[in-house]
């Protein structure tokens, strides 16, 4: 697991878009330095609200990348260009990362089926961030709710978005019956938990630290 870094680290600023949804779906997130790219996956799924319920790749491009890390996949050519280069996600840090990206936008492709594409662009840090900071991961900017696992990528979420608060769309009651949603209230899918997230993150890194000093 990670070094724990000296609170006086320079961290990395990091925005996370979710592609082709209906409508924004973002986070921005200050991370220390030496953190792993598996711990970054974690740091997005706890961000975002994913489940970890599946495999996932950072790449520099979408396709035909040159670097390609991931975690528990056995097939070298299969989720990507045969010819990058393909680390594992616990044995490469983020920095050493981005030094094979220059410092630019990256991908974290999650769930190889229903293919969420995150683009994360690197950002300043600015003297606010610096204020809000304390050593450990933390989400300054949430907007807008994380689609549900399993529902069939982008194009099932936006038919997803239409159906789950329209009593009359015929996939109405089956969206909410598998949601587990009880009665008609209306779901706010724009409402996200911004404290639940680092309360989240905070819990994973003493985890971390925990395991480190051990």
């Amino acid at each position: 697991m990670t070094k724990i870094i000296p609170l006086n680290a320079n961290p990395f600023k990091l925005k996370i878009d979710l592609e082709n949804t209906p409508f924004r779906i973002n986070r921005k997130v200050i991370v220390p330095t030496g953190i792993s790219m598996y711990e970054l996956h974690l740091i997005i799924q706890a961000s975002m609200g994913w489940e970890n319920s599946h495999l996932f790749q950072f790449s520099d491009k979408k396709w035909k990348c040159d670097i390609r890390v991931q975690y528990g996949v056995d097939d070298e050519g299969e989720w990507g260009d045969f010819f990058s280069e393909i680390y594992e996600a616990d044995e490469l840090s983020l920095s050493e990362f981005m030094l094979h990206t220059n410092g630019k936008s990256f991908w974290y492709w999650y769930d190889f089926g229903d293919d969420w594409w995150h683009k994360i662009s690197i950002q300043k840090v600015t003297k606010k961030d610096l204020s809000l900071y304390r050593g450990i991961p933390i989400c300054t900017e949430a907007v807008a709710a994380c689609p549900p696992e399993d529902c069939g990528g982008p194009w099932g979420f936006a038919e997803y978005v239409e159906a789950i608060n329209d009593p009359k769309h015929p996939e109405y009651e089956r969206n909410r019956e598998w949601l587990g949603v009880v009665g008609n209230a209306k779901i706010d899918l724009q409402s996200v938990d911004l404290k639940e997230i680092n309360e989240t993150l905070e819990y994973m890194w003493n985890e971390w630290k925990t395991e480190d000093e051990d």
